[in-house]
């Protein structure tokens, strides 16, 4: 079967990262969410160990919020609002958003965002083929290989080609 590409169509995207001197579309950048900035895919593998770190930190983080919010629930349903015990616990659970918020602003110094905890999943805005994108990486794998529009997720990674 022959493929017809239709005039209004884009070119399929090869993969190539590039740098953002490169992007095609500089009114894509508006689009950019408050504190993300565009890196090259260098820059992102330069900061992949220490936003990887980051990530591990979060995800704890996230557990630890998890447990001492249920715990907290519970007490509350048992102990007046300003018992000693629920206070301890809101206190514990108010320190921890603190440093959820401190990790965040760490991350987000890297380039990187998180996509996903569970498994872990990093992103950062680059420039694949002239076009803003992700570059993507997951838990378990060694470097950045992927990237995805920014329309889809990571059901929609594709692979870096690097010359």
């Amino acid at each position: 079967m022959l493929f017809v590409q239709n005039e209004w169509d884009p070119p399929p995207l090869a993969g190539q990262p590039m740098a953002i001197t490169e992007l095609l579309d500089e009114m894509a950048l508006l689009a950019l969410p408050a504190g993300s900035r565009v890196v090259t895919i260098d820059e992102a593998r330069e900061n992949l160990p220490r936003a990887s770190k980051i990530l591990i930190a979060m995800q704890s983080l996230q557990d630890l919020a998890h447990d001492l919010t249920e715990e907290l629930e519970v007490l509350v349903e048992q102990l007046p609002p300003h018992d000693e015990h629920v206070v301890e616990v809101a206190d514990q659970l108010g320190s921890l958003v603190k440093e959820w918020q401190f990790l965040g602003d760490a991350l987000e110094d890297t380039g990187a965002r998180v996509a996903g905890f569970d498994p872990g999943h990093l992103e950062w805005h680059g420039v694949v083929d002239g076009y803003l994108v992700l570059y993507s990486w997951s838990q378990g794998e060694d470097d950045i290989e992927w990237w995805h529009p920014l329309d889809t997720g990571i059901n929609g990674r594709r692979p870096l080609v690097e010359a």
